[in-house]
């Protein structure tokens, strides 16, 4: 009778054992790991405290949010070796600190923004959530840093889950200019799927991208458009029309920009991020994930 007992007590010690760890499991949000390629201009290398006489073309990042606020951002930095993905001569880091995360705040179109603090950073460096696998770095004021015709400031989440809604609002429209040039380097493959009019192979990793968006000189409404791009080194341009649509069914605040040309087999979409800053979307409105390399998206011109 005694054994039987305490073997009755100790399947209940094991099943509350069994539900204590599954419940704390279930707690535990999965680390983040954010990764991509900027440019390595001065407002960046003053966030992370590179030198300002260091060569930086780009720098590569590896970003990783643990569950319990703590962070560890590796980077990777120097001037890049033509012809590659590699750099002719690298320095590198090593930042850990904590983050926190702001959300909705009033007058503020992102709804989600990590804050990153270190000991080892003069300033708080914000990156804004666009959705669960992409992100995009913040100046000091929160506005989104804009990248040139070879990086941008985008990071992309290293294994995408499920992308979810968009999770920013796009900027009022009030640049009146007659005619608006982005540009950009993308990953490939993605892409190409999508599009096979462009004829690129499998050793394919990269498209150089500038579109040029003009307007009526009276409305300012969009007219005309030009895609150039340069798949396996070979350039082509696209011409056609774009028009903007406002709203989609996950995102009433989101102002979408639609590219048609007879010769293009889809769409091509972006996401207006800011005024200067344009995401690629994919055919169900879902912003593109990028790689270390290379992210989906395309950076003002300044004229």
């Amino acid at each position: 009778m005694a054994t039987a007992k305490i073997l009755i007590r100790n399947a209940f010690l094991l099943v509350y054992v069994i539900l204590a760890v599954s419940c704390s499991a279930g707690d535990i949000k999965p680390e983040i790991i954010l990764i991509g390629s900027t440019p390595g201009d001065q407002p960046i290398k003053t966030m992370l405290t590179i030198p300002a006489e260091t060569k930086v073309d780009f720098i590569r990042w590896n970003l990783a949010l643990a569950d319990k606020n703590d962070f560890v951002l590796d980077i990777v930095y120097g001037e890049s070796k033509p012809n590659t993905l590699e750099f002719k001569s690298e320095g590198n880091r090593t930042i850990k600190g904590k983050y926190l995360i702001e959300r909705n705040q009033d007058e503020n179109r992102f709804k989600e923004i990590y804050q990153l603090k270190s000991n080892d950073l003069p300033e708080i460096i914000s990156i804004v959530k666009i959705n669960e696998n992409l992100c995009h770095i913040l100046t000091p004021k929160n506005q989104m840093m804009i990248g040139n015709g070879g990086w941008s400031y985008s990071l992309n989440r290293k294994t995408p889950v499920d992308p979810g809604e968009i999770l920013i609002s796009s900027p009022k429209l009030n640049d009146k200019s007659l005619q608006l040039i982005f540009e950009g380097r993308t990953p490939c493959q993605e892409i190409a799927t999508e599009h096979p009019e462009m004829n690129a192979d499998q050793s394919c990793f990269k498209i150089k991208w500038r579109l040029i968006l003009d307007r009526d000189s009276i409305t300012h409404e969009p007219t005309t458009c030009t895609i150039r791009n340069i798949v396996n080194n070979q350039p082509r341009d696209v011409t056609g029309n774009w028009t903007i649509i406002k709203g989609t069914a996950t995102n009433t605040d989101a102002i979408i920009y639609r590219i048609q040309a007879d010769n293009l087999s889809e769409p091509v979409l972006f996401l207006l991020g800011d005024e200067e800053v344009l995401f690629f979307l994919d055919k169900d409105y879902n912003p593109l994930t990028g790689n270390r390399d290379f992210s989906f998206t395309m950076n003002k011109r300044m004229q």
